[in-house]
């Protein structure tokens, strides 16, 4: 089998509108109307605001390697903003020929990035109209179920995204045969964490699920991978967020 590394195509779809309208005030009493009589009730003190909550803290190390997977993406569009969900559940449909191995590791990629993300929850379900849909088959069958899929990858996903950079739709590719359950494990859990927002991949960090070399398949989250969901789900960062404004968004240590 040739070495493939997993890649994304993410392609911007339609840009959001926003209209605002404003409310006029009522009529203004006539000069020389007289005043009513009596004491004027009391208006309670606004409330102060609240305050605003505390930045968090992300190591220079860890901020470089999110600018590295968080900011573009494999194929398709040169995206260099934060592109994520926003919806407090993402829903998974598990479509093909997917045995009890994985549907077993899918769960444990699903509560694992739950057990990381504050705003953003994934959830398994069997509804057609899933955000996601995660086809497990031969490679043979991935065109045919997207387009857009770059031939020589045994796992790979696309996602479409509004104009303001949310998520809205994602499709994800494992390939089941000629490859092991260890190896298909680590794509289901690449490709699935890859389709939340974190699209590339990287060479300087093995033990990291989006280390690009093919020879190294973690199937589970280093400390470093689990600091990037958190940040990126921890509610700090938006949809459309450019490197600067992530920079403001987080207190960054040594």
């Amino acid at each position: 089998m040739r070495p493939a590394l997993l890649r994304v195509l993410s392609p911007a779809l339609l840009a959001a509108v926003l209209a605002t309208a404003g409310c006029d005030a009522g009529p203004t009493p006539e000069a020389g109307t007289p005043a009513a009589s009596g004491l004027a009730a009391s208006t309670p003190a606004p409330a102060p605001p609240s305050p605003a909550p505390p930045k968090p803290e992300v190591s220079k190390a860890t901020l470089a390697y999110f600018f590295k997977i968080a900011l573009g993406a494999e194929y398709g569009d040169d995206v260099k903003v934060v592109v994520k969900w926003s919806q407090p559940v993402v829903t998974v449909r598990l479509d093909g020929k997917p045995d009890t191995s994985a549907r077993t590791c899918l769960k444990r990629v699903i509560a694992d990035f739950n057990e990381l993300s504050a705003t953003t929850n994934l959830k398994l379900t069997t509804d057609p109209t899933a955000d996601v849909r995660m086809y497990l088959g031969p490679v043979s069958r991935f065109a045919a179920i997207e387009p857009s899929y770059v031939r020589g990858n045994d796992g790979f996903f696309t996602v479409a995204w509004s104009g303001d950079h949310t998520i809205s739709k994602g499709t994800v590719l494992i390939r089941t045969t000629g490859i092991g359950r260890r190896v298909r494990c680590h794509l289901i859990r690449e490709e699935l964490t890859q389709s939340m927002g974190l699209m590339r991949d990287a060479n300087d960090h093995p033990d990291s699920v989006f280390y690009g070399r093919y020879w190294a398949t973690p199937t589970k989250y280093s400390a470093l991978d689990k600091r990037l969901i958190a940040l990126l789900y921890g509610g700090a960062l938006q949809p459309g967020y450019t490197r600067k404004d992530i920079t403001a968004a987080v207190t960054v240590t040594g």
